[in-house]
């Protein structure tokens, strides 16, 4: 099919450099910078399908960006995130080429629900690691972690709203790494996963060049900082944003500020009559 390129005005280019440089971070600390950039790309009128694909251009270059960076601090394990990554680009596979029919509501509150359940192993890391250790490091730990890899990549391949906060978890809780060295294999996987999906969602047309490319500039200098920060500010900090993270998408996939919205309206209308009647 034909390649994309949409005239980006003044306003787009502006949305597209924030929201880039804001995902960008966020994606090398944590992960869900997508919840930010898909909506930008689809407020500057992309379809939704087309801010999907997008998107995914950008997170490829921003995961190699951060990756850079993490190599230079050595902060990751390319033994490790190669034999994951294997496994997850065949899920990606599936998953990209597979259509989506589940209602666009039940899955959204599925994983939101699936997204606070994942709090509990970022909070209650360190006793999990000391359980679940003596298991990674066998044979049957690491089966374990491609069959779930596997599943992460499928998702990936479908969605890629949070798939780096999927990474981050399993390899913090199933494979005993520390949140910072595993941010540092986590970007050699989602570039791998999204890699590969973002060439489906191309042959079929389903990516912009001109917002892809400004998002993919804007987008790996905010994660070559991100990656940075969250070396120097160490795994306390890491857990807290990621912990927030997933407090904030899963608000977002619930609606939930949606709801608050009338309430806030409602609350700046009684202060304004209270003003007005004092």
């Amino acid at each position: 099919m034909a390649a994309l390129f949409i005239m980006l005005s003044l306003t787009d280019m502006l949305l597209i450099t924030l929201s880039g440089l804001a995902a960008g971070f966020l994606n090398a600390v944590s992960g869900g910078g997508a919840i930010l950039t898909v909506p930008v790309l689809i407020l500057i009128g992309l379809p939704p399908g087309v801010a999907n694909g997008t998107n995914r251009l950008a997170v490829v270059l921003q995961s190699l960006t951060a990756l850079a960076a993490y190599t230079k601090l050595k902060q990751t394990d390319s033994g490790l995130a190669i034999a994951l990554m294997i496994p997850a680009m065949l899920g990606s596979v599936c998953g990209a080429l597979v259509s989506v029919r589940l209602d666009d509501a039940v899955f959204q509150t599925l994983l939101a629900i699936t997204m606070i359940v994942l709090l509990i192993p970022v909070v209650f890391e360190p006793v999990l690691n000391r359980k679940l250790l003596a298991v990674s490091g066998t044979s049957q730990g690491r089966r374990l972690l491609q069959v779930v890899f596997f599943g992460i990549g499928l998702y990936g391949g479908l969605l890629q709203i949070g798939a780096g906060i999927f990474i981050l978890v399993a390899l913090s809780t199933l494979g005993g790494l520390n949140l910072t060295l595993a941010n540092g294999v986590k970007v050699v996987i989602v570039m791998g996963l999204t890699g590969i999906a973002c060439c489906v969602f191309a042959l079929n047309g389903k990516v912009d060049w001109s917002a892809g490319l400004l998002l993919s500039l804007t987008s790996s200098i905010g994660a070559w900082f991100g990656a940075h920060w969250g070396v120097s500010k160490g795994e306390g900090w890491t857990r807290l944003i990621l912990a927030g993270t997933i407090v904030v998408m899963a608000f977002q996939l619930l609606g939930v500020w949606e709801r608050l919205r009338p309430l806030l309206a409602l609350s700046q209308l009684l202060r304004l009559s209270d003003f007005a009647a004092g």
